[in-house]
């Protein structure tokens, strides 16, 4: 079989250019990681040019020792959303975590190149889900328009920042009743905002990065783009009413709709 051929690696290409269509991927922004099944490590392991390409081995200067022995598809450091669908062998990669290193055994042009420098941030929100839910598969980052034009206009508080998502339309606690986690602005890249964005994945699926963007994670990429999306279209609906939100959703109604599913007790 075609390692391109393999249903999560057109997932994860048809997702990359979605994000950049919708405006959510421009220029190199934009990263996801994936971790394979067992079978789809063992189908990946079966492919000729994983077969004949010698591992790239990386140092890792962070622990995820949860992760060893681990597989994960990775966007490699500086690619673009809108063109990985022409050279997916350049631009994500196949990697093996080890208690120090990582291998790249498939992709970034043969090991050449290294996988996002959001990279930490990813593994280590993998290791914080996985906690939460064994069947998490998914962590994507990206910059949603009218999320990242919200958190100019509303008050950086997670808490508050939930109460009034929830209060935009049913659907919200309904898809994260968990609410949603949020940072204060955080230098991007390799440095604190990795550990800080686990951390609050241990409760949230979702972390806004204010002024920048989101980390979300999910069991699949429907489960995880179906989030985003949610959070993103009410986040629109609240720019469209310039901030002023006069009605909506009360406390009691929010609460009435997650015990009536189930969600709260």
């Amino acid at each position: 079989m075609n390692i391109l051929k393999n249903p999560f690696f057109e997932e994860a290409i048809d997702a990359c250019r979605y994000f950049w269509e919708a405006g959510w991927g421009e220029n190199h922004a934009g990263n996801l990681t994936y971790l394979l099944s067992d079978e789809q490590v063992q189908e990946i392991k079966e492919d000729e040019d994983v077969k004949k390409t010698a591992p790239t081995q990386i140092a890792m200067t962070f622990e995820a020792k949860e992760l060893i022995g681990k597989y994960f598809l990775v966007t490699r450091a500086g690619a673009f959303f809108r063109t990985i669908h022409k050279h997916p062998e350049k631009d994500l990669g196949i990697v093996k975590v080890n208690e120090d290193s990582v291998d790249i055994i498939w992709g970034f042009e043969n090991g050449t190149m290294r996988p996002t420098s959001e990279f930490p941030a990813h593994l280590l929100c993998h290791q914080a889900r996985l906690k939460q839910n064994p069947e998490n598969r998914l962590v994507m980052h990206c910059h949603p328009t009218h999320t990242i034009a919200m958190t100019f206009a509303h008050e950086i508080d997670e808490e508050k920042f939930t109460r009034t998502m929830w209060s935009l339309n049913s659907e919200c606690v309904l898809v994260f009743p968990e609410g949603l986690g949020m940072l204060p602005w955080m230098v991007c890249g390799e440095g604190a905002i990795g550990p800080e964005t686990a951390r609050k994945m241990e409760k949230y699926r979702i972390v806004i990065w204010p002024y920048h963007g989101m980390f979300a994670s999910g069991t699949s990429f429907e489960d995880t783009i179906g989030l985003i999306e949610t959070v993103e279209k009410n986040a629109q609906v609240y720019m469209l009413n310039g901030g002023n939100i006069k009605n909506g959703l009360t406390e009691d109604q929010v609460k009435e709709l997650a015990q009536v599913f189930g969600l709260w007790d």
